[in-house]
């Protein structure tokens, strides 16, 4: 049996620029492919004696994508993170209510609506839009009670705090706590 070099390199070529094109192909779409940018996060701060406790609420993604943790009260939760991609529907709704002009002309501070003993939450929400973030904070998000307190929120922030709370809720589930605000609000409006 004799070996031919030239008909094996030849028999070869076909198969070897196959596999050239499918890699530039393939280079070409995953950089064609943006990663996803984040939206909306929101940061909870629960305030209890003196300790400032923190944990991811909300982070929404350019894709869909949803990411919320463990609300934590303590500091000594685990930190149980879920995932979950939210409808195409869903995403344009949330779309509209964080590129709503009236959004960027909300205050950088909404302040507490009722007395608190010795806890409460804070919000830090910031809104990523293209190379602009705009960020403000929302201390225990209550808006029927900032209506009955003669001090309603701007319909923006109203609109974009129940975006929130009914996101976290679909991924997180048993995350409805301030669902009933959300209610109030529309009622007393």
């Amino acid at each position: 049996m004799t070996w031919n070099k030239s008909r094996t390199a030849k028999s070869y070529a076909p198969t070897i620029l196959i596999l050239l094109a499918v890699a530039c192909i393939w280079t070409a779409r995953l950089k064609s492919e943006a990663p996803a940018k984040l939206l909306l996060e929101v940061i909870n701060r629960h305030h209890t004696m003196g300790r400032n406790i923190s944990s991811v609420y909300l982070r929404v993604f350019s894709n869909g994508a949803v990411e919320c943790h463990t609300q934590k009260y303590s500091g000594d939760e685990i930190d149980s993170v879920k995932r979950k991609s939210i409808s195409t529907d869903e995403l344009k709704k949330l779309k509209a209510v964080l590129e709503n002009p009236e959004l960027a002309k909300i205050g950088k501070k909404y302040g507490l609506m009722y007395m608190v003993v010795d806890s409460w939450m804070t919000w830090d929400i910031s809104v990523y839009q293209g190379s602009n973030t705009q960020t403000f904070e929302v201390l225990n998000f209550a808006p029927g009670a900032a209506i009955e307190a003669g001090q309603p929120y701007p319909d923006s922030l109203i609109k974009l705090g129940c975006s929130i709370v009914r996101v976290r809720a679909e991924v997180f589930d048993g995350a409805q706590d301030q669902a009933g605000e959300c209610e109030t609000a529309t009622r007393l409006r």
